[in-house]
């Protein structure tokens, strides 16, 4: 990459950043906004990506919920404890789109940085043991 290119890459993300951000401000902060500028960051930012696993959240557990842009629909929230392969902890915000989580089995969550960014069901036995282990699930 040159100097060039990455110079003006660079100016796209704080642009985009910026506009967040501005957004963000003139509509008020919630908690579906906090989780848009979180989001927003954990993409653009070299922030690592890697797999996690962690336990369904309970359906009640969401931190905040939002109406979708078409208002047919609400998308929740939720902030799980969850673990990689070797069982390094970190909490991972995921968002469930017009439904609340199931509670059930576990998730295996792609995230970038502390954001999911896509997540699906699995089975316990498809779980790293020590992902399980440090998590305290059998």
């Amino acid at each position: 990459m040159t100097d060039t290119s990455r110079r003006r890459t660079g100016a796209i993300l704080a642009l985009v950043v910026v506009i967040v951000l501005a957004q963000v401000a003139l509509r008020g902060c919630n908690g579906a906004d906090a989780m848009l500028v979180k989001g927003t960051l954990d993409r653009v930012l070299p922030t690592p990506q890697q797999t996690v696993w962690a336990p369904c959240p309970d359906p009640s557990a969401h931190t905040s919920s939002y109406r979708d842009a078409s208002g047919s629909y609400t998308n929740y929230i939720y902030e799980v404890e969850a673990a990689t392969e070797d069982g390094t902890r970190l909490t991972v915000t995921i968002i469930l789109f017009g439904r609340e989580a199931s509670g059930q089995g576990w998730l295996e969550i792609n995230a970038k940085g502390a954001t999911g960014v896509h997540y699906d069901s699995v089975e316990a036995s498809e779980v790293p043991q020590a992902a399980r282990d440090a998590l305290g699930a059998e």
